[in-house]
């Protein structure tokens, strides 16, 4: 479903993506993890074309960018083939959560405005949110929020979900509704990648995780080989500082 080969970025003269190699299948759930700064935001960016690549190739379903040689009719199709969940939910702020779902559906699918509502109250009952259908962003929790965020990205039907960080912004006891969430979204079958700092999630929902420092991939593979079998010291020592408990679990 998405393969990318030797993807670099640079901000100026920090190279922020450096030389960046991996795939995702279809269906598979695909974790992030890494300290801050490591260039786990800005990956996730690029794959969705919000940041310019300085170096390498995406290909998402079979369509494919290259930095350098790319025209606006294949960044645009590239584009339609994910959809992103952002940390700060990026709702329009005049717009009900039913509207915020379908206004996408209208405007670039092109749907009726009656099948449009449709699709909207389905996947608003999907994430528990139906009740809440005619509320604006300011009446809403953050949790709320973040899920009519994901109703959003699933109402155009796109071939892989990109979540960045999708529980930072929220208080604490609003984050499992969330996870809570993106678990149903895995046990669909959807393909997404995330970027998280919770770990425990990772380790429950990833059918892999990568693990990142300093704009390079230092370790994937799957939970167990991670979070049990971590082979590189800084991977371990990432996991130690993250979830302390976490020594017990290493078989070494």
């Amino acid at each position: 479903m998405i393969n990318v080969e030797n993807l670099t970025k640079r901000f100026g003269e920090n190279t922020v993506l450096n030389h960046i190699n991996f795939q995702v299948k279809k269906g598979e759930v695909v974790v992030i993890i890494g300290p801050s700064g490591s260039g786990k935001s800005t990956l996730l960016r690029s794959l969705n074309l919000l940041e310019t690549l300085d170096e390498g190739k995406i290909t998402i379903n079979n369509y494919t960018v290259e930095a350098g040689k790319t025209s606006y009719k294949k960044a645009y199709e590239l584009r339609q083939q994910t959809a992103m969940v952002f940390q700060h939910y990026n709702l329009f702020r005049n717009k009900t959560a039913l509207q915020n779902v379908t206004q996408s559906l209208i405007s670039n699918k092109r749907s009726s405005r009656k099948e449009a509502k449709k699709i909207g109250e389905d996947l608003l009952k999907s994430v528990g949110l139906i009740d809440q259908k005619d509320q604006y962003p300011a009446t809403l929790s953050g949790g709320q929020q973040q899920r009519v965020s994901i109703a959003r990205a699933l109402a155009v039907q796109p071939k892989a979900i990109l979540l960045d960080e999708p529980t930072s912004a929220l208080d604490p006891e609003l984050v499992k509704e969330v996870l809570l969430t993106i678990e149903n979204l895995a046990k669909m079958e959807t393909t997404l990648v995330i970027v998280t700092h919770e770990m425990k999630f990772a380790r429950k929902v990833a059918d892999r995780i990568i693990f990142m420092v300093n704009g390079k991939i230092v370790e994937e593979g799957i939970p167990e080989e991670i979070f049990v079998h971590p082979k590189e010291e800084r991977t371990k020592a990432f996991l130690v500082e993250s979830i302390p408990e976490i020594m017990d679990d290493f078989i070494i």
